[in-house]
């Protein structure tokens, strides 16, 4: 009888454990999914000069993959203009110096019941 809830409780735990392997795997490979795409707008950004046609198409990606993205421009003048959607990117006639690129996405771990949100920040110079 002993042996029988041994192979229980071992078979148990094993399945436990590979079902939240699992999970942190998944949340891990989002992670790094965000980050590539993050890497990927900046050196877009900076590649086009920070051209807005360059941009609004990296909105549209962002928003495919289920991320939202937020660029503020820094212009040579000290004005400042930040853009949350495809729509709102301005048509930028200063020469801009830098840009601040945040991404937030979503950070889920279903079976241990973590839901967040969060943000990668970088800058394109």
């Amino acid at each position: 009888m002993s042996q029988i809830i041994k192979a229980f409780l071992g078979i148990f735990l094993t399945m436990f454990m590979a079902v939240t392997a699992m999970g942190i795997l998944s949340a891990y490979m989002e992670v790094m999914n965000a980050q590539d795409m993050q890497a990927r707008i900046v050196d877009e950004l900076e590649n086009s000069d920070y051209n807005a046609g360059v941009a609004k198409e990296c909105f549209e990606k962002s928003k495919a993959a289920g991320y939202e993205l937020a660029v503020t421009y820094f212009c040579e003048d000290a004005a400042v203009a930040t853009a949350h959607s495809a729509s709102e990117v301005p048509a930028l006639t200063k020469k801009v110096d830098m840009a601040k690129v945040e991404m937030h996405f979503p950070f889920k771990v279903p079976f241990l019941g973590i839901e967040k949100t969060h943000t990668f920040v970088s800058y394109a110079r």
